[in-house]
């Protein structure tokens, strides 16, 4: 079967078995509900990916077989969760559910573009986690000027209303985040990430932006998510050495000049 009727097919499963809770020209919000206290909140990533094989796939082992709430959280424009109400909308529909249903234990979670709304709305959301594979620090393009990926959307965005990721990575809240430490594009954005407790920065031995094949390969992505979800980072950091990922060290930069970021380099509020 060719891949993008496989895609469809999946999306429109998806569909049928998760409930709107709320869909506009930005952002689109669904949930699957779970039968525990506990939910995590999904950022989807460019495409509306969470981990390459669909959102429902993805939900069936992140929600660890349904004992946890899913709610995915869709930029529809591809704007890294920026402009005018998205942030309102996504903190209404998200904490109306987490309300109605009466969870006690958030964890965000996502991949690439889905990892910074992840670590830019953990803390409003009342998470106690976060898990961030691949994310950008920032998608301005003027913040890393080399960093041509994703330029056509990123040069869409017109507000840019999401506090630096410096400013949001705050209160109680655990990060945990994985970057291939010798992606000339990625090291821009890893070496910028802020560095002290409750923030646990692993870095694999890769040269790729993907970081999602080589957990799947390994056979522990969803052990990580589920040590994550467990506050278990001993179990964290050994899953990770299995990708030949350490954490990284204090005040540690990427070593080609070229990924130094720029000296004004910041992602404020507009």
């Amino acid at each position: 079967m060719p891949l993008m009727i496989r895609k469809s097919l999946r999306q429109a499963m998806f569909r049928l078995r998760s409930r709107r809770l709320h869909a506009d020209a930005a952002v689109e919000i669904r949930a699957l509900e779970g039968r525990g206290e506990g939910g995590m909140i999904v950022f989807t990533s460019y495409h509306a990916n969470a981990a390459k094989r669909g959102l429902l796939e993805f939900a069936a082992s992140a929600s660890d077989g349904g004992a946890r709430h899913c709610i995915f959280v869709t930029d529809r424009r591809q704007a890294w969760f920026q402009g005018e109400g998205v942030a309102a909308a996504i903190l209404r529909a998200v904490s109306g559910y987490v309300r109605r249903h009466g969870l006690r234990r958030l964890m965000t979670v996502g991949v690439s573009m889905g990892g910074y709304g992840a670590l830019s709305f953990a803390a409003e959301l009342g998470a106690g986690r976060a898990l961030a594979l691949a994310p950008q620090y920032c998608p301005r393009p003027a913040t890393f000027p080399s960093d041509r990926r994703w330029i056509e959307a990123r040069s869409r965005i017109t507000e840019f209303s999401r506090p630096a990721l410096d400013q949001a990575m705050g209160g109680q809240v655990q990060y945990t985040l994985l970057h291939g430490r010798h992606n000339a594009e990625d090291a821009q954005h890893w070496q910028a990430f802020p560095q002290g407790p409750g923030i646990h920065h692993y870095l694999a031995d890769r040269d790729s932006h993907d970081v999602i094949d080589p957990l799947r390969d390994a056979g522990i992505l969803y052990p990580v998510i589920g040590a994550v979800w467990q506050d278990d980072q001993d179990r964290v950091k050994t899953l990770m050495q299995r990708i030949r990922a350490v954490p990284r060290a204090w005040g540690e930069r990427a070593l080609d000049p070229q990924t130094q970021p720029a000296a004004a380099a910041c992602c404020a509020i507009s």
